[in-house]
């Protein structure tokens, strides 16, 4: 991730946390420094316990409690891949992407694809829809 949007991005949840009257506890603040590291894309809540075990911070629940109010909050989206499990990354307005989801190895990877948003604003004007947002998951196996 981009250290600017990174930095950007933190001092947006904590304004929005403050805002909301939310402590920053310990196992908020490794949650949401977690979600904005470098290369943490679509992580579920048992991939950051995982990751925060080490640390000696927050359980599953604190771990699950805390996404939820992030959710809720507008900073983190949740995505269903299809596999029943919820993942998280940052809801950051300016870094708008998709995800490409390797079935062989579970691989997340983000892309951009100036045509593929074109394609889709034309489907919602063709159907008379207005977007408010949307995701795209592709799923598939890297060819080797």
């Amino acid at each position: 991730m981009d250290p600017e949007l990174r930095d950007r991005w933190l001092a947006h949840a904590e304004r929005q946390m403050s805002d909301a009257g939310r402590r920053s506890g310990a196992a908020r603040v490794a949650v949401v420094e977690l979600l904005a590291r470098d290369g943490q894309c679509l992580l579920s809540a048992q991939e950051m316990t995982d990751l925060l075990r080490s640390t000696g911070i927050g359980s599953a629940a604190s771990v699950y409690r805390i996404l939820d109010d992030l959710h809720a909050l507008g900073l983190v989206r949740r995505f269903d891949g299809g596999d029943g499990v919820a993942r998280y990354e940052i809801a950051d307005p300016d870094q708008h992407h998709h995800h490409l989801v390797d079935d062989r190895t579970g691989l997340v990877e983000a892309f951009a694809d100036d045509d593929l948003e074109r394609a889709i604003d034309a489907v919602a004007a063709r159907l008379g829809f207005e977007l408010t947002g949307h995701d795209v998951i592709l799923r598939g196996r890297r060819r080797l």
